[in-house]
């Protein structure tokens, strides 16, 4: 049995964690057991495996988005002691993330190029968008690795983000070995995005010029200034139309994006993976993912 723990800033979105970690662990033979060791402590949740996963699993942990560190509980061992069940247990530690590499890798540190209005292109540390109603911020690095695990099980294969921005989640993507496509409508953005390797459009996210089914997942956080309207049911119609039959899609929305969403899927019958509330630092957010038939 694996304990997890959560992030502190995500320990809200404890549904959340335990999908992306059983999506990550997808082929391993996952389990999430209701109670564990430490369930006091609260902020932990459990995933059983097969040992003779273990080591693989144990490679995966650090692409975890929501969850810090994961222990193995063990009969031996050198370790903090635990009792559960009525049993004496060792908490063997398989991974803890290294926060300084984490903040090195946070949209406000990393540099990005963009093109100004004098069309010199020029490196930007911390690119925060535009600031208009489609501007695109940074995406928090723990949030792209959650929407890139929660389409894990659709590997390997061809990742699309069409609301790219400054490209967090193809950074992501492409660690966990993923091809990626990126698209974006701002022109400004093309530089910066082409660097990070894969492909990249110009594009409307609503309109891709892709033919259908050229890729096997889309993991993207589309903008949530009101005034975009419907956009994020549009573009979630044209990623159903380019995903692959038994591709995957996770999509982290504002909170009034969600309803369209929701109907969207439905109506296009996509199977249901996720759909669970995040609380950002105060802002509501949804995540949702999807399965399209195959």
């Amino acid at each position: 049995m694996l304990v997890v723990h959560q992030r502190t800033a995500r320990r809200r979105a404890r549904a959340a964690a335990v999908a992306e970690a059983l999506a990550l662990l997808h082929d391993l033979e996952p389990s999430a057991p209701a109670g564990g060791p430490l369930a006091d402590r609260g902020g932990v949740f459990w995933v059983q495996l097969p040992e003779r996963h273990l080591a693989v699993a144990g490679a995966r942990l650090p692409r975890l988005g929501y969850s810090t560190a994961v222990d193995l509980l063990a009969g031996q061992g050198q370790g903090p002691a635990v009792r559960w069940r009525g049993h004496r247990w060792r908490l063997l530690r398989l991974h803890t993330e290294d926060p300084a590499g984490h903040r090195e890798q946070a949209p406000d540190r990393r540099e990005f190029l963009v093109e100004g209005a004098d069309g010199q292109v020029r490196a930007v540390r911390g690119y925060r968008g535009d600031g208009d109603a489609l501007g695109r911020r940074g995406l928090p690095v723990c949030d792209a690795r959650l929407l890139v695990n929660l389409v894990a099980p659709a590997l390997p294969g061809r990742l699309l983000d069409p609301f790219a921005g400054v490209g967090g989640v193809a950074l992501e993507a492409r660690v966990a070995g993923w091809a990626t496509v990126t698209a974006d409508r701002d022109p400004a953005l093309r530089h910066g995005l082409g660097r990070l390797g894969g492909a990249h459009l110009v594009a409307d996210a609503r309109s891709l010029p892709l033919r259908a089914g050229a890729v096997d997942a889309v993991a993207t956080e589309p903008p949530y200034d009101r005034q975009v309207g419907p956009l994020a049911d549009q573009a979630l119609a044209e990623a159903y139309r380019l995903l692959r039959p038994g591709g995957a899609t996770a999509w982290l929305c504002a909170a009034w994006q969600a309803a369209g969403l929701r109907a969207t899927a439905d109506a296009l019958g996509l199977r249901v993976a996720l759909d669970t509330p995040v609380d950002r630092k105060g802002l509501e957010v949804v995540v949702l993912a999807w399965r399209k038939p195959g």
